[in-house]
């Protein structure tokens, strides 16, 4: 039983008669039940016994024969009367020989139809099942069942009573249905078993169960608070949080500590320093030992990755000159013709990029890194190279296409996912085909992808990666710019000089003084030419009115920026009045879009929500942080989300990838641009308020920027200058890597 939902109030034991509706992946299934003598509805719903019931509920795989125990409750629904609406599940064997028959016959068992089901019954009698997982052989005398069929029928009896055991053994303690058949899913029907050997073996690897689940169900089996095996989980634990914090690696000394804390000091560290020394025997975590006798550990991917992007990386480096795609007098030409004059580092910056292996060109807002890229692509097409474009988003993307004037896509696209193998079609052994790759944004590019990416570039293919190391690092885990900038042998252009044509935005300027830990400039009182405000409201209430204000009325009707399609709410945290799911509800209510809904666990999704995707999904094309909108939905419940470059189906448990998007972070927002971009800021937001994220946020603005909030809360952001210590060891591993003969 779920320890959220109320305890049953009855019970329903009987047959299934019907499955009227089961949905593969939610489980949520609506049932045609004759109740067992003593079980049914109260008789004040029912003046006389009713053949069949309806039930409602989550049930793995029902089929019609199944025989099972409900716990729940009756309800009398508004349009299909009376129902039992269960919450506890329990499978149990089919009861008769008419019984047993159906359920063989259902489509559970490959093979089976009702007259060899009838044979089987006839042979096994009533207590078939247990004769089939007991006496397997037993089946041997069954006319007219194949070798084949009878083995098919022996494994799916043992997987399907062994599953519904171990889905009972879980949802009793606390696993929801959905849950707890993914665990059976993932470690077969011997579920049960696994489980009570280590609990610990659900964290980590089943979706919504990590180690504060796993340790409540260790507990509950009486594992000890000092038991080898929760300290090993610990560690693995603190690992995983870490990845999550964008770290890579964490000292080993840090990590017992960490882990000592999160067992609240019931283990002794010397049985901690054991377990990690035990992991690593297993292979479950890498530890390394740094020339200064420190020791790091890793996640073994995080390991892997990291040592492989240092070695391809110093492949390209080393991979000797190349002749350069265009001369003095090539870009010259190319000023001429586009009518620009570059200043004299940003012509150093285009023909230094086009004569390296690899190379990068950073720098802020305003300085010229889309001019130079533009002149990079321009020239080296003008030689004939073959160029791909790319970037971590596709929103970045399609900035970058049209910066350019080339196609350019994301960098899951440009390496192409193959969902046989689960991983990219270009790598080491077929690698791109290109003369010249361009990846922009490299701000937001992880350790996992930048390894993927780098090892499909192979000489004499050149790399340019383009960036502003001031934005926030990648959602996922390393610090790859600022690594491969702290690795001085890596060429690189930094911009500086804030060009004439971007001095007249206070956006860009403003970006640079809150960088540089100044107040922003803001226009005079009643100034509507401007592109950068600020609202001053420091009641977190009234803000949070005067931000769906600002976007809603007053920034349509000022600038005509339409504010469903061209503004976007960026905040700095989720919680609070201010926060992003606070706006979204304000904001879809300000939307007031009717039509069909769908609902999917807490969340209602409508007609015309902005949604936000939130994980990289290859097989449908979309990934985290694509931002869309909700097309339409299908009188089935299946949800169309319009993308700038697809339309994607979400159904059943795939809205979970979702969320409202009316507002976002400022993670989410990151490699994104948007013509209007609207900032609350409030000082119950103090933990994220730093100056590199409000430097992000502003910087996604194009066209107009407004911030709205306290005073005190963007002081508080201007001066907070610190930054999160990523732990990563890119760096020198890359310095060690050149440094070889």
């Amino acid at each position: 039983m779920e320890p959220s939902r109320r305890a049953p109030e009855a019970e329903l034991v009987g047959a299934i008669e019907r499955v009227t509706y089961a949905h593969e992946e939610s489980l949520y299934s609506v049932l045609r039940l004759a109740p067992d003598k003593g079980y049914g509805p109260p008789p004040e719903r029912f003046p006389f016994r009713p053949e069949l019931v309806t039930a409602v509920g989550r049930i793995d795989r029902p089929a019609p024969g199944m025989r099972v125990r409900l716990g729940g409750r009756w309800i009398e629904h508004k349009e299909h009367g009376t129902q039992f609406e269960f919450e506890t599940v329990e499978v149990l064997p089919p009861a008769g020989r008419a019984g047993l028959a159906k359920y063989l016959a259902s489509d559970r068992f490959e093979g089976i139809g009702e007259k060899l089901a009838e044979r089987i019954v006839a042979v096994l009698g009533d207590d078939a099942f247990t004769e089939i997982l007991e006496h397997p052989e037993k089946l041997d005398a069954v006319k007219g069942l194949r070798p084949a069929v009878r083995d098919g029928l022996v494994a799916a009896v043992a997987l399907d009573f062994g599953a519904h055991r171990a889905q009972g053994f879980l949802r009793g303690h606390g696993l929801g249905p959905v849950q707890a058949a993914t665990v059976v899913k993932r470690l077969g029907p011997n579920a049960e078993e696994l489980v009570r050997q280590d609990p610990y073996r659900l964290a980590g690897t089943i979706p919504g169960i990590g180690f504060a689940i796993a340790d409540r169900i260790a507990h509950a089996l009486g594992l000890a608070p000092d038991d080898p095996r929760r300290a090993r989980a610990a560690l693995v634990h603190g690992l995983g949080e870490a990845a999550g914090d964008g770290h890579t690696l964490l000292p080993r000394a840090e990590l017992v500590a960490s882990a000592s804390a999160l067992l609240q000091d019931a283990v002794p560290v010397a049985v901690l320093e054991a377990a990690v020394d035990e992991l690593a025997r297993q292979a479950a975590i890498v530890v390394e030992t740094e020339l200064d006798g420190e020791a790091r550990v890793y996640l073994p991917h995080l390991a892997f990755c990291e040592r492989e992007l240092a070695k391809n990386l110093g492949r390209l480096l080393a991979s000797g000159a190349r002749a350069p795609l265009a001369d003095e007098d090539d870009l010259a030409r190319a000023e001429r013709q586009s009518g620009v004059a570059l200043h004299a580092s940003q012509r150093a910056a285009v023909l230094g990029l086009l004569a390296r292996p690899l190379a990068l060109l950073t720098g802020g807002p305003g300085v010229g890194k889309t001019t130079i890229t533009r002149f990079v692509v321009q020239l080296a097409k003008a030689k004939g190279a073959k160029i791909l474009l790319a970037s971590p988003t596709g929103r970045a993307a399609k900035r970058l296409q049209e910066a350019t004037g080339e196609p350019a896509q994301t960098v899951h696209r440009l390496l192409g996912y193959d969902p046989t193998t689960e991983g990219f079609v270009h790598d080491a052994r077929n690698p791109l085909d290109a003369d010249l790759v361009v990846v922009d944004e490299v701000s937001m590019l992880d350790l996992v992808l930048g390894h993927h990416l780098v090892k499909a570039i192979a000489a004499p293919t050149r790399l340019v990666l383009v960036g502003d190391p001031d934005q926030l690092p990648s959602v996922g885990p390393g610090n790859v710019l600022r690594d491969l900038l702290a690795c001085e042998r890596v060429p690189r252009w930094r911009l500086t000089e804030i060009f004439r044509q971007a001095q007249g935005s206070m956006i860009v300027v403003n970006a640079h003084r809150i960088l540089a830990g100044l107040a922003p400039e803001l226009p005079p009182r009643g100034d509507r030419a401007s592109d950068f405000y600020f609202f001053a409201e420091e009641d977190p209430a009234r803000a949070a009115e005067l931000t769906v204000d600002v976007v809603t009325r007053r920034i349509p009707e000022t600038f005509g920026l339409s504010w469903i399609d061209d503004v976007q709410v960026v905040a700095p945290m989720y919680r609070g009045e201010c926060g992003v799911d606070a706006l979204n509800e304000r904001l879809r209510a300000a939307l007031g879009a009717g039509g069909r809904e769908v609902v999917q666990g807490a969340r209602t999704w409508r007609f015309g929500d902005r949604v936000i995707h939130t994980r990289n999904d290859y097989e449908k094309e979309v990934f985290n942080g694509d931002l869309g909108r909700i097309a339409r939905i299908d009188a089935d419940g299946v949800v169309h989300v319009k993308y700038p470059e697809r339309e994607v189906r979400y159904e059943g448990s795939e809205l979970s990838d979702l969320q409202p998007a009316f507002a976002i972070t400022v993670h989410r927002a990151q490699g994104a641009e948007f013509p209007g971009v609207v900032i609350p800021l409030v000082p119950q937001h103090w933990m994220m308020l730093q100056r590199h994220l409000l430097y992000t946020a502003i910087t996604r603005a194009r066209r107009l920027c407004v911030l709205v909030g306290s005073r005190r809360a963007l002081q508080m952001a201007i001066d907070n200058a610190d930054e999160a210590l990523r732990r990563s060891a890119l760096a020198g591993r890359l310095e060690r890597t050149l440094a070889r003969p």
